[in-house]
């Protein structure tokens, strides 16, 4: 199972500042007191087709020392580190996504997985927030969205250049995120998972679209602000609270004269709370690539 992927597209669905101030482009170069960085807002899957990056990615990597990652993504992608994901994203014996479920949800369910082939009873022991990456990965699979995004690509990157690699986050954060995610509203969540099912491949191709050109105004109204109106509690966890423990990361890293490239998924640059929005508020000159 490539744990990893189905958590990073889960954020895609759940995943600025004002636009109009910046070109174009998915990477920001981001200075303050003579020092620099660069942010750049990713795509968590992607086809080979997709490559290679536009331009401004290439240019931010290259003039850059670290590359910071949201987090470890070797490590979250270990065969060692699979059987923590199952034990923090499945019920216990005593329980099943079943038990949260109407009777119509249900029935939906079941139907979507009988005509993909899928036991019912795989699937059952799974978390809401793991059931919904599970089934989502199963249409992008269909949709050839199951290759290495802008994250897993510049990882691999650095390491085969002996570039040195930092993270936002550390992998027991990222897997609190997936096995909370949905709990206490579970047949909402799987039910909006479902529906959305049949809107998926029109909605990924436009997002991946407006991600390439930098349009944050279209993703914003594409996949943040439904979030934002179905699931504010989620939204508040996924986003607006780890945009605000990044900061003062961010902040830090300016105070030295290294550069680093700075990746996360590109809904973290929408909204009021986005990180671009607090680092401007912070004294930081935004300049996008």
């Amino acid at each position: 199972m490539k744990s990893l992927r189905f958590f990073c597209v889960l954020l895609l669905w759940c995943l600025v500042v004002n636009t109009h101030v910046f070109a174009k482009s998915s990477v920001w170069k981001v200075s303050k007191d003579g020092n620099h960085l660069f942010l750049g807002g990713t795509f968590h899957l992607l086809t080979q087709s997709d490559y290679p990056l536009p331009n401004a990615f290439e240019r931010a990597y290259t003039d850059s020392m670290i590359v910071v990652l949201e987090t470890d993504i070797q490590k979250f992608g270990a065969p060692e580190f699979q059987q923590t994901i199952l034990q923090h994203t499945t019920y216990p014996d005593d329980q099943n996504i079943t038990q949260f479920l109407t009777p119509d949800t249900l029935h939906t369910l079941e139907i979507y997985l009988a005509e993909r082939g899928i036991p019912m009873t795989s699937m059952t022991k799974f978390k809401p927030g793991m059931l919904s990456v599970i089934l989502t990965m199963i249409e992008l699979q269909n949709l050839g969205l199951s290759g290495a995004g802008v994250d897993e690509s510049f990882s691999s990157r650095a390491l085969n250049d002996s570039k040195e690699i930092k993270h936002l986050e550390t992998v027991y954060e990222q897997l609190e995120f997936l096995s909370t995610m949905g709990v206490g509203n579970e047949n909402e969540f799987i039910e909006h998972t479902l529906n959305d099912m049949k809107n998926l491949p029109s909605m990924m191709g436009a997002m991946k679209n407006a991600w390439r050109k930098g349009d944050i105004e279209q993703l914003q109204k594409i996949a943040l602000d439904p979030l934002a109106e179905r699931f504010p509690k989620l939204y508040n966890s996924l986003l607006v609270e780890r945009n605000t423990n990044w900061v003062p990361q961010i902040e830090q890293m300016l105070k030295t004269k290294d550069v680093e490239f700075v990746l996360f998924g590109a809904l973290h640059l929408a909204g009021k709370e986005s990180i671009l929005n607090q680092l401007q508020k912070r004294g930081c000159d935004i300049e996008r690539l």
